[in-house]
């Protein structure tokens, strides 16, 4: 039986432990929490945090394990260390941390030859300041090591009141206490280009192309998942071969990556980041919706070097369903009253997640932390889809009461 270590129990990882169990596998965790709502479905918990590098490490060797994985963000790097230490299936320390780090990955951008923006990484608001002095406005000032786009900020201008409360909030959100400032690449479009890749050796598997909407009010927050993505195969072409070319100069060999790019005024492509991990809002299961590839299984089958997935992949004929999920935030602070979906697109909905109990305060959404629930829907076609995505606030949206101490 092969045994596989897993990093966190919370609901992002929930998939990966029900996938490595239906695959047969004996499931050792570590989780600080006794209550994350994986624990259940495991063979063996350790009561570790996934960031106590060592403790991990011990864990893994006493356990004799084949692989480890996770999806959480801030144990990728562990992943890495035990995966490296123990000689598994995986990556090094260095090639995760080129990706993780946003001055390291536009280092490693201009490495590998491709278009990247002026950068700086400071860790202090005067620092932040000198460096805006040599930069071209507008800038984004973002935390160096987050998720979900928190913190991130986008200043049209030198005003340092508006700086100061930009780094202020980035600083917080930043696990390595660092902040990122770099000229803004002009995005003409609120489509982003985005994929979550298969990485396994020299090979990157594309079968995780999506659209990513964002609304006009929170331009820097994902709103709206769409597959398929319909660009023309050349544009396609051009991304694949950016990205190819960061992953090689990278040194990554192993797992799921979401990308996400846009293409510049000059027709460049620029790939905004390449997060060391699963995409979050559902993105491995949406795509198993659009194509039928499970790339949750792909990543626990090969971790541990079982490759029978792999090879039924290359002759796996993929379907090509039009799926939207929806991402609910709220356009003020209020309290929430129930989720509106419109009649006209009811019988396109395949499910919904309210994250949130009537009566409870919601605040504008700001980042990807304050989402107030999914709706997950399945169209006919590509017109019908973007008949109401394209338009899609209009149709989906929170019914709210006002606050005493709204703004």
């Amino acid at each position: 039986m092969k045994k596989i270590l897993v990093l966190g129990a919370a609901k992002a990882q929930v998939a990966l432990i029900k996938e490595a169990k239906k695959a047969g596998y004996y499931v050792v965790l570590c989780d600080y929490t006794t209550t994350n709502p994986g624990i259940p479905f495991v063979d063996k918990h350790y009561q570790v945090s996934t960031l106590d590098r060592e403790a991990v490490l011990e864990v893994a060797k006493k356990e004799k394990v084949d692989g480890v994985i996770s999806n959480s963000e801030p144990a990728m790097l562990n992943v890495a260390y035990i995966s490296q230490e123990l000689g598994l299936i995986g990556n090094s320390v260095k090639s995760v941390e080129k990706l993780l780090s946003k001055n390291e990955f536009r280092k490693l951008q201009k490495d590998a030859g491709v278009f990247s923006p002026e950068c700086a990484i400071v860790s202090s608001f005067n620092q932040l300041l000198k460096a805006a002095e040599t930069m071209k406005f507008p800038v984004i000032i973002k935390p160096t090591e987050s998720s979900g786009t928190r913190g991130t900020q986008k200043i049209d201008s030198f005003e340092p009141d508006e700086m100061q409360a930009a780094f202020d909030i980035c600083i917080d959100f930043s696990r390595d206490n660092h902040v990122s400032i770099e000229e803004y690449v002009e995005m003409k479009s609120l489509r982003v280009n985005d994929a979550d890749i298969f990485v396994l050796g020299d090979e990157i598997i594309w079968d995780g192309w999506l659209w990513q909407d964002r609304s006009p009010d929170t331009p820097m927050l994902p709103m709206t998942e769409i597959f398929p993505m319909a660009l023309p195969k050349e544009q396609k072409e051009k991304i694949r071969n950016t990205v190819a070319k960061i992953m090689k100069a990278s040194g990554v060999r192993h797992g799921e990556y979401n990308v996400e790019t846009y293409f510049t005024e000059t027709g460049d492509v620029f790939v905004i980041e390449i997060n060391p991990r699963q995409a979050g809002n559902y993105i491995p299961a949406l795509i198993e919706e659009h194509t039928g590839v499970n790339l949750t299984k792909l990543l626990v089958t090969t971790a541990v070097g079982d490759m029978s997935y792999y090879e039924y992949l290359k002759s796996f004929k993929r379907k090509n369903n039009y799926v939207t999920l929806q991402i609910v935030f709220s356009k003020k602070k209020g309290i929430f009253e129930k989720l509106y979906i419109s009649p006209e697109i009811e019988k396109y909905v395949m499910w919904t997640e309210i994250l949130i109990n009537e009566g409870e305060i919601v605040e504008k959404g700001v980042n990807a932390a304050d989402a107030i629930a999914f709706v997950d829907l399945h169209f006919d076609c590509f017109e019908i889809q973007h008949k109401y995505t394209d338009d899609i606030e209009k149709y989906i949206y929170p019914i709210l009461k006002e606050a005493e101490d709204n703004e």
